[in-house]
């Protein structure tokens, strides 16, 4: 079994490619071990010293480093993954009990909330050049009377971008008939993955396979 690593735009995050099937939809962010009870191998990664998040996906495994360096800590946590997955032991021990975040291009909504995911569509990402529900941002959108609340990402903590979004996606939630106050709540909880995307947004974007 051979385990390709890749980096990512954060150097203290690490992707793991273990070529097989982790998650079989969406993503699991694990930020500490407390998260960790139900997956025998986030358990098993918490335990190597310097870690501080697991986020499974599809296809591979993010670690999040606090202390160390790559490449002391490379060994111990391929040696890990690697045993887990020949072992064929199962990612998660109760699947039932784990939220996954899925990926979604805007989920169908009637009324006032799904005219914002609507109007949100004509928000567009200036470094990617696509618009942000289709790239996964959104995370969701409430409605309580005229006041909407919209909980958004960005493609990596300390975007430039950040403040264009935030800003584009409050206009636009303000900009639909009965809405009268949009506020943005920002979260890297899970942190945005490409699998986030729409399969258009994908397509656009070179990351269709």
């Amino acid at each position: 079994m051979f385990i390709q690593t890749e980096a990512t735009p954060d150097s203290s995050s690490l992707k793991f490619l273990p070529g097989r099937t982790v998650l079989e939809q969406g993503i699991l962010d694990i930020r500490d071990k407390s998260e960790a009870a139900n997956s025998p191998l986030a358990k098993r990664l918490f335990d190597i010293a310097g870690v501080s998040a697991v986020l499974f996906g599809q296809d591979h495994i993010t670690i999040t480093k606090n202390a160390g360096e790559w490449q002391h800590l490379k060994p111990a946590l391929l040696s890990v993954i690697m045993e887990h997955f020949m072992s064929d032991a199962p990612i998660l021990t109760d699947p039932a009990k784990i939220k996954v975040h899925i990926s979604s291009s805007g989920p169908a909504q009637d009324g006032v909330t799904g005219q914002i995911w609507d109007s949100l569509q004509l928000l567009i990402d200036p470094e990617l050049g696509y618009n942000v529900v289709g790239l996964g941002l959104i995370y969701a959108v409430t409605v309580d009377k005229s006041r909407a609340t919209i909980t958004m990402t960005t493609t990596t903590p300390g975007c430039p971008a950040t403040d264009y979004l935030m800003e584009g996606a409050r206009d636009r939630a303000e900009d639909v008939e009965g809405i009268e106050l949009a506020e943005v709540e920002l979260t890297y909880q899970p942190r945005w993955e490409p699998e986030m995307m729409s399969a258009d947004a994908k397509e656009y974007l070179g990351f269709a396979g």
